[in-house]
């Protein structure tokens, strides 16, 4: 059946009513095969030219989704729409519903099998684009109600390693028929591999497809709650840390670690500071440790002395290898991957002292979407562990993008930072400030210089601003104060005034 042509002077009419959810039984088949389409494609251009409809014909298709949903779908990530959770809830059932309508459509259908029986009675299914968009069948490849069948079936297996198996069909089945974890998969299968209790070559395979494929936020979230109750960082649910500050340095970064003298700055403010890390292995891997004894920083052997060291102290750093050894393992692994894990990612969440604010610098800007979607999530969730850290409706996030992970702020150019309060997200434009001329170290090398700038026998403007302004973050993020200029001001006499504590 063709669609009727719509004349010139009621076209504006018809668009004016675009935004209405369609009532028609074919209105609502055409939304899901829109949906099917976007969830394929994973892009709104890409999906109106599988469709052979314009980019904005596509684009009021998925607003129309939304509305019939009450859910965004598809939230834009840096350059990529990354699914909602209800998407990809949905994602099966509309691959299913693809395969069988494709199935309805063939020619092998017996001849007393009529579409009154099936319900499917809108021949104007044929005028659109054809609802499977996976490859054709080779070799007994199983349908995606098949998949489902199989997968669930692998789920209530007692073996690990077979039930593990089960999120690799998951994650690996190719274009169309694969999908991101859910939380409760994530956390079940990062528990696995913390545990022990598959592979080896099971765990590098479920790294290596969620790496290739995205981190989504809630695989990153599974993961967090999995690495939290394998290490009982939930296990003292009281604050026990102001601000937390994560620092997972590459060994080859030849940057100095500007950010510990911020953090110093804020201990001596009275904030309680928790930094966690590492710089990676090889001869390098010291360097956040050597920095933090010469600032007079305490560094914790495991979690319950660094409990006890924030007690006493202001500020700790507590190395990745002390309180997570088999996270550390993991992200030493880089090597032999020559890519970023998703464990890299993991570890900026743990907040191993519970800190009612964050601070997370990440080296890419689509990571920081990434960050805030994933800690909103986890305070989102009704569990008590998580809820206890996570659901604070006070807790603060801020994430900066740089080139390294740590948040240390060079802010000599316009800068965007993305908040997280409890659950409501912002994002902060921060004006380039003026930067100083870079001076040359005379005779010192890179540690000496890092020394003397914190000692006062060394100036230079340049790194003394970088400092401030890395300390004005963390007060934006301590009073959830959106105003930079007020923080840094704040900063810049606690620098004056640092050798006065």
């Amino acid at each position: 059946m063709r669609e009727k042509t719509v004349p010139d002077d009621k076209k504006s009419a018809k668009d004016s009513t675009n935004s209405a959810l369609p009532a028609s039984r074919l209105g609502q088949l055409r939304l899901l095969i829109a949906l099917d389409t976007l969830l394929v494609e994973g892009s709104v251009q890409q999906a109106a030219k599988r469709m052979n409809l314009s980019a904005p014909a596509m684009s009021r298709l998925l607003n129309q989704i939304r509305e019939a949903f009450n859910d965004p779908i598809l939230v834009r990530s840096g350059r990529r729409m990354i699914p909602s959770p209800r998407a990809e809830m949905l994602r099966l059932r509309l691959r299913a519903l693809a395969d069988e309508a494709e199935n309805l459509l063939s020619p092998d259908i017996p001849a007393t099998q009529t579409p009154a029986e099936t319900g499917w009675q809108q021949q104007a299914l044929l005028a659109v684009p054809p609802l499977s968009l996976r490859t054709p069948l080779i070799g007994g490849q199983p349908s995606p109600k098949q998949l489902a069948n199989q997968l669930a079936n692998l789920s209530s297996s007692h073996d690990p390693v077979l039930r593990f198996s089960r999120f690799l069909g998951i994650l690996g089945r190719g274009a169309g028929n694969s999908r991101p974890l859910t939380i409760e998969e994530a956390e079940e299968a990062f528990s696995l591999i913390l545990q022990q209790q598959v592979d080896p070559m099971q765990a590098s395979a479920f790294f290596s497809l969620i790496h290739y494929r995205g981190t989504a936020a809630q695989e990153l979230a599974g993961m967090v709650r999995a690495a939290r109750q394998y290490y009982q960082l939930d296990d003292t649910f009281s604050p026990q840390a102001d601000l937390d500050w994560p620092a997972y340095l590459s060994p080859n970064s030849p940057r100095a670690p500007w950010f510990l003298q911020a953090a110093k700055l804020l201990a001596q403010a009275g904030y309680k500071i928790a930094l966690h890390g590492s710089n990676g292995s090889g001869m390098n891997s010291g360097k956040i440790e050597q920095a933090a004894h010469a600032l007079g920083i305490p560094v914790a052997q495991n979690l319950a002395d660094a409990r006890q060291t924030l007690k006493n102290s202001h500020i700790v750093y507590m190395p990745l290898t002390g309180f997570a050894p088999a996270l550390a393992s993991m992200m030493a692994l880089y090597p032999l991957f020559a890519a970023r894990s998703p464990v890299g990612d993991c570890v900026h969440l743990l907040n191993p002292l519970q800190a009612r604010a964050s601070l997370l610098g990440v080296s890419r800007p689509a990571y920081r979407e990434l960050h805030r979607d994933t800690a909103k999530l986890l305070q989102e969730l009704p569990e008590t562990h998580s809820t206890a850290v996570y659901g604070n409706s006070q807790r603060q996030l801020t994430v900066l993008s740089g080139n390294r992970d740590v948040a240390e702020f060079y802010p000599f150019r316009v800068a965007t930072l993305l908040s997280l309060s409890g659950t409501e997200s912002s994002d902060i434009i921060i004006k380039a400030l003026h930067e100083p001329e870079a001076l040359p170290r005379i005779g010192m090398d890179s540690f000496e210089y890092w020394q003397a700038i914190w000692a006062g026998t060394a100036i230079d403007p340049r790194l003394e601003t970088v400092v401030t302004a890395t300390a004005a973050l963390g007060l934006m993020t301590l009073h959830n104060d959106p105003d930079f200029s007020a923080c840094h001001t704040k900063a810049k006499q606690l620098w004056q005034q640092r050798h006065n504590k």
